[in-house]
């Protein structure tokens, strides 16, 4: 192939990829392979950075403070009961907080307002006294947004981006379509007055850009809400009412207040561990206002410089890869590396950079697979050429 048109391709080829790349990224699963990746990279990561300062946020768990409601079915008939978080104990909780004079920094509730109950006036004039508050909305099984009971309240939505391989949470999501903002950033952009915008697969925040879906970077796991020494073990709501106001107020003053179910009927699995929903709320925060998703015109030059190898590999034969393949194995164990084997291998060192130092992951198998088939399909259109001379 001449020199200037293997050059051509090869800027075709690295843009189409850079293209499908993004597009994957939008997706909410990923391979079964690269699991194992992800799993190794966290871990390391994990493993080299702090922990939050445990000061910085009170957890209230609701588990064990339940009501029960009627239960109606599609028709509207009642068919039994259904058990929510004990609105008139929120409501009270919610008084103590409001009639003292510490403030929390901001209060999450990743509590599923969707059913009337006899408290609810109650508990909407506690959080209409709030001027930081936020909470929790969701997409019914339908697909339709559904918005809180409180409507008039701030909130915004908590639902993940769950994966369908493995039913976990692996991928999160910052903006759902096109406006929907998730709760974490919209308690970031409140809390840090920077503006947030959306712009195909990413997201500009403040003056740093970010995809819009990231694989989570956890700093809070579930055994540390389970281990008292770490410090951030959450208080059943039951249990924080026998204290007196001013105590409540105490244990809530200038902290990000997070109530909602840490131990029971809201549990996702991830990366690490079965975890709690409103851990994962706070995590996907911390992943945000670290600024551990931010990229930058290094990230997109790393992304052109492995893509334009891998694309020159597709379009010529023997090079330096292929010959090292060739130099230390044989057989067709050589000849399986220097296909589908040779674009995975690297593009798993192109995810581990990316990890590292972007906290973006790349879906490599199917990656590896578009390069693979061209590669194929190159050495067909190859291999007829010459037949015909």
């Amino acid at each position: 192939m001449k020199k200037p048109l293997l050059i051509t391709c090869i800027a075709i080829t690295t843009i189409l990829m850079m293209t499908f790349t993004f597009y994957l990224m939008k997706l909410p699963w990923l391979a079964s392979d690269e699991k194992l990746l992800i799993w190794a990279t966290s871990q390391v990561k994990f493993s080299f950075q702090e922990p939050p300062d445990s000061e910085d946020f009170a957890f209230i768990n609701t588990s064990y403070d339940l009501q029960l409601i009627d239960r109606y079915d599609e028709f509207g008939f009642p068919v039994g009961n259904q058990p929510i978080t004990d609105r008139e104990k929120l409501a009270i909780l919610l008084s103590a907080i409001n009639s003292g004079e510490q403030k929390p920094a901001y209060v999450i509730v990743d509590i599923h307002f969707v059913d009337s109950t006899s408290a609810d006036s109650l508990l909407y004039a506690q959080l209409n006294q709030m001027d930081n508050v936020i909470l929790s909305s969701h997409i019914n099984q339908e697909g339709i947004f559904e918005a809180p009971l409180f409507n008039e309240i701030n909130y915004g939505l908590s639902d993940y981006v769950i994966g369908s391989v493995f039913d976990g949470v692996y991928k999160y999501q910052l903006i759902h379509g096109d406006s929907l903002k998730l709760l974490p950033l919209k308690v970031h952009e409140l809390l840090s007055n920077e503006e947030v915008v959306k712009r195909g697969p990413f997201v500009k925040i403040g003056d740093r850009w970010t995809t819009n879906n990231f694989i989570m970077n956890y700093r809070i796991l579930q055994q540390d809400i389970i281990n008292l020494e770490a410090g951030f073990n959450p208080v059943s709501m039951g249990e924080l009412l026998y204290l007196t106001d001013e105590d409540i107020q105490d244990f809530v003053s200038d902290k990000i207040v997070v109530i909602g179910d840490f131990f029971e009927s809201d549990m996702h699995e991830t990366i690490f561990e079965i975890t709690a929903g409103p851990l994962i709320l706070v995590n996907a925060y911390l992943t945000i206002m670290n600024g551990d998703t931010t990229i930058n015109v290094f990230f997109f030059l790393l992304m052109i410089v492995f893509y334009a190898y891998l694309s020159y590999m597709v379009f010529y034969d023997g090079d330096f890869i292929e010959k090292w393949i060739r130099k230390f194995t044989n057989g067709s164990f050589a000849r399986y590396f220097m296909g589908f084997g040779s674009y995975f291998v690297i593009l798993i060192f192109f995810s581990i950079l990316c990890f590292t130092y972007f906290n973006v992951h790349i879906n490599i198998f199917f990656v590896a697979i578009a390069f693979y088939l061209l590669d194929r399909l190159v050495n067909l259109v190859c291999y007829a050429k010459k037949k015909d001379a």
